[in-house]
């Protein structure tokens, strides 16, 4: 499933990531890594959304369905840039979340086959890092963990390689179009509070906004359905197979496959 050359999506890496972010790699014929901003302490970056474990009974609506998982930090400042963010190799936290996940998702009917296998040379790996750089090391091998299951082939790109132009994000969003030559940036509708869509415009860049929902999947849990989750959540419960449909481009979509000669 290789992404559309011209499409360009920008986004911060991140720990195991949730269906919609595949979706983006999907679509991006590249895919920026936005390595070259400062780490958010409640962001996503180095922690996803996991199941809650079993003896712990499903919460009222009003409170959160799910637990998040963390990558410790060695010593993090608030102005420290992604790039140069390192794990804390003192504690083990790469054993502990394998196990969390295999007690988590153990019974699932997919663990065994579809995940557990790619979890434990990826966290075998993750044990072994250390130093300025490592968080970053660690998030795109977890972003990378499941894309040749999914067909995905990705072009990524480190923010930290581009020239960075610009006063603002929209501007040095434009900035990375402009060196890629893209026609298209394919955002998340969280940016739409800040995206200056003009900007885009003005050099012929149109923006297009992810509207992806992926269906409803059994979670192995009585109650709602939990959105959001980390794509081990997905994969643990649903085949491989009909994953990689969910991510082909809508027939009706912007993204939709021209016919022949169309």
């Amino acid at each position: 499933m290789p992404g559309i050359p011209g499409v360009v999506v920008a986004e911060q890496p991140h720990y195991l990531p949730w269906v919609d972010f595949h979706e983006q790699l999907a679509r991006a014929g590249t895919f920026v890594v936005l390595d070259n901003v400062q780490w958010l302490r409640r962001g996503w970056q180095r922690r996803t959304r996991v199941a809650l474990p079993h003896n712990v009974p499903q919460p009222p609506p009003t409170e959160p369905g799910f637990q998040w998982m963390s990558i410790p930090l060695e010593n993090p400042h608030r102005d420290t840039l992604i790039k140069d963010l390192a794990v804390d190799a003192r504690q083990p936290w790469a054993r502990e979340h394998l196990r969390t996940l295999v007690s988590l998702y153990a019974k699932r009917p997919y663990f065994a086959s579809q995940v557990l296998p790619r979890l434990e040379p990826f966290y075998d790996a993750a044990a072994r890092e250390s130093g300025p750089g490592s968080l970053l090391r660690v998030l795109l091998a977890s972003m990378a963990l499941f894309n040749e299951p999914l067909g995905l082939t990705p072009n990524l790109v480190l923010a930290s390689t581009l020239d960075k132009q610009g006063e603002d994000k929209s501007a040095r969003l434009v900035a990375y179009c402009r060196q890629l030559g893209a026609h298209t940036y394919y955002s998340g509708l969280g940016s739409s509070l800040y995206l200056q869509v003009g900007l885009f415009r003005d050099v012929d860049v149109r923006v297009l906004w992810q509207r992806f929902r992926h269906p409803e999947y059994a979670q192995g849990r009585p109650g709602r359905f939990v959105h959001g989750m980390s794509l081990v959540d997905v994969l643990a419960n649903v085949p491989v197979d009909e994953v990689r449909q969910w991510l082909e481009p809508s027939p009706w979509g912007p993204f939709a496959p021209r016919p022949p000669g169309g």
